[in-house]
């Protein structure tokens, strides 16, 4: 992508076009993921999965980048790399004073250094897709859905997280959010049909 493509982006995601922002997201998804495993040591990498970082990093960019200053070429990285530097400084803080959050504790490190439950999640949004795959890559398309769990309203997205990222049972997520079990099913269908719609639009479908 050009820079001035890239500039256009990013003024209509600065204008609230949801679409852009997520675009955005997915082309320097790579950079950025690259940038947190260098940065992530041994404990941390046993304990947190670089996507659950990266999905903070996102919802804080997606929420803040109205406030964005263009200063130049990389100047929309520049700002993306202080946001994730400032979250792992977050991390390291929290896992060294034994305070990190033990839902996104990863209990079994996945066997692939890029297989995450992010790739089950993957595989649910595609599975009922009607298009084929423009996307070949893994890394690509794991970079798609990350962006577009960011930019899901807060409810659908605490559902998604807890019921297809963390695996935990409908009861369980019915109990935590003070919902019903019918409203977590309805929400995770909901959730996943938005999902599916925003991933396409970005490139990603069912494999033909």
């Amino acid at each position: 992508m050009s820079v001035e493509e890239t500039r256009i982006l990013i003024d209509q995601a600065r204008e609230g076009d949801d679409t852009a922002a997520r675009r955005l997201i997915v082309l320097y998804h790579p950079r950025l993921r690259a940038r947190l495993l260098r940065q992530m040591d041994a404990v941390m990498k046993s304990k947190i999965e670089p996507e659950d970082i990266l999905q903070q990093v996102y919802l804080e960019a997606f929420r803040a980048i109205s406030q964005f200053t263009y200063q130049g070429q990389d100047s929309f990285l520049r700002w993306m790399y202080a946001i994730l530097d400032r979250k792992l400084i977050d991390e390291h803080r929290a896992l060294r004073a034994e305070r990190r959050d033990v839902r996104r504790e990863v209990h079994s490190a996945p066997s692939g250094g890029h297989q995450t439950t992010y790739v089950d999640l993957l595989a649910r949004v595609m599975a009922h897709s009607s298009t084929p795959s423009q996307v070949v890559r893994k890394d690509e398309a794991l970079g798609v859905i990350s962006a577009c769990v960011a930019t899901l309203p807060e409810h659908y997205r605490e559902v998604i997280k807890m019921r297809f990222i963390e695996g935990r049972p409908v009861s369980d997520v019915a109990e935590t959010l003070d919902r019903s079990i019918g409203s977590i099913h309805m929400i995770c269908h909901r959730a996943l049909k938005l999902l599916r719609e925003q991933a396409e639009k970005l490139g990603v479908s069912r494999d033909d």
